[in-house]
């Protein structure tokens, strides 16, 4: 709702104002309502597109992961709770070693999972930038 009472700023204003000065709750509900419309609609299509991006991202570590797509399934679901990440939070996910999980981090990568978006050499970050990206302003009311 915020993103729409953003959007719609000076309606919100006027409206608010009618309220207080001849009592226009009517007016009010009928924006606020129409809000609650858009914004619904705008969650029902990005749940849609989460399960998309969700199908989509398990297919592709099931066909190019092999015996690691496990692991792989582990932490693309840590991915929506989570989703920026390192390579020690992946050991941790997966019980597995520095190596074993830098690898894992650098197969997601390369299968467009994963995006590294600190720059450095150490203590790198990655985030899942196309499940983050659903959620832009764009998309909405």
């Amino acid at each position: 709702m915020s993103h729409y009472f953003k959007r719609y700023r000076q309606e919100y204003d006027e409206r608010l104002q009618a309220v207080r000065e001849s009592g226009d709750w009517e007016g009010w509900l009928v924006f606020f309502l129409r809000g609650v419309a858009k914004a619904s609609v705008q969650a029902a299509e990005t749940a849609r597109r989460i399960l998309q991006l969700r199908e989509d991202h398990r297919r592709r570590i099931t066909e190019q992961l092999g015996r690691a797509a496990g692991n792989g399934h582990r932490v693309l679901e840590h991915l929506y709770e989570h989703p920026i990440l390192s390579v020690n939070d992946v050991m941790r996910i997966t019980g597995t070693t520095y190596a074993a999980a830098n690898q894992m981090v650098q197969r997601l990568t390369d299968l467009g999972v994963l995006l590294e978006f600190t720059g450095q050499a150490r203590h790198r970050r990655f985030r899942y930038d196309s499940y983050i990206h659903l959620f832009d302003d764009e998309t909405g009311a």
